[in-house]
C-alpha cells in the first residue's frame, strides 16, 4: 500500500474524540500529524497485515503513538528526560495501576510500544503476526 495516499483527514476521522485538532501551539497541528506519519512509516512493516485496510490502521495507530511521544518530548523542553510508564498513581480516593508484561519490559522496542495505548493496541493486532507456530520438515538435497 502506497502510505502517502493516507491523509491528515484520515487521522483525524479515526480519532476524532481522541485530541484536540486546530492551528495554536496548544493544539495539534496538520505539521504534528505528518512528521508523526513520517515517524510511522519508518517502522511500519506492511508484510505482516493481510489488507490494505488494516495496513491502514495499523499505520493511524503508530501515528497516534509517534504523536504522543512527540508531544510528550515537546512538554518537557530541552530540560526534559525520559522516564518509564507510572506503574501507580493515586490522587485522593481515585488510584491508577498497571503493570506492563516483563517480556514488553525486556524487548527494548516492544516496551517503547507500552508507553503509550495507541502502541499497546498496535501490539494487540501485530504480535499474532510475528508469534507464529515454528515445525520442522524432514528433507534433503538431492545433489
Amino acid at each position: 500500500m502506497d502510505l502517502s495516499t493516507i491523509t491528515v483527514s484520515d487521522f483525524k476521522a479515526l480519532f476524532v474524540r481522541d485530541f484536540t485538532y486546530g492551528t495554536t501551539t496548544d493544539t495539534i497541528k496538520d505539521s504534528d500529524i505528518t512528521r508523526a506519519f513520517s515517524e510511522a512509516g519508518a517502522v511500519l512493516n506492511q508484510a505482516l497485515y493481510s489488507s490494505d485496510a488494516i495496513i491502514q490502521m495499523m499505520y493511524l495507530y503508530l501515528t497516534a503513538h509517534y504523536l504522543c511521544l512527540d508531544l510528550r518530548a515537546s512538554a518537557a523542553n530541552i530540560e526534559g528526560s525520559g522516564s518509564f510508564p507510572v506503574n501507580s498513581r493515586s490522587v485522593g480516593s481515585v488510584s491508577e495501576s498497571y503493570t506492563i508484561p516483563q517480556k514488553y519490559i525486556d524487548d527494548p522496542l516492544l516496551f517503547m510500544y507500552a508507553q503509550t495505548q495507541y502502541g499497546m493496541k498496535f501490539l494487540s493486532i501485530t504480535l499474532p503476526a510475528i508469534v507464529g507456530n515454528i515445525m520442522s520438515v524432514y528433507g534433503g538435497t538431492s545433489a
